[in-house]
């Protein structure tokens, strides 16, 4: 038996093609360099916020332990008094 045909359509439109100079091409460093200085700008400030945030509902959380703990001996104290 033979091979099957591979089927080829026939061509539609016209070819056509362009000739540029090396620096009319787009310069992708020259162009990308700002975009990704702000996005990895935004990305440091973004972990700055957030580490500051942490570090701060760490210290609250400490002064509400603290506060708790002077707030009881008080009241023991004053229950003492009172006894």
């Amino acid at each position: 038996m033979p091979p099957k045909a591979i089927f080829v359509p026939n061509e539609d439109g016209v070819d056509k093609q362009i000739t540029s100079e090396k620096t009319d091409a787009y310069d992708f460093y020259l162009e990308a360099e700002p975009i990704l200085q702000a996005l990895v700008g935004r990305a440091l400030e973004q972990g700055l916020i957030e580490v500051k945030e942490d570090y701060e509902r760490q210290m609250l959380i400490e002064h509400r332990r603290k506060y708790k703990q002077l707030r009881e001996s008080e009241l023991l104290e004053t229950q003492r008094l009172e006894a």
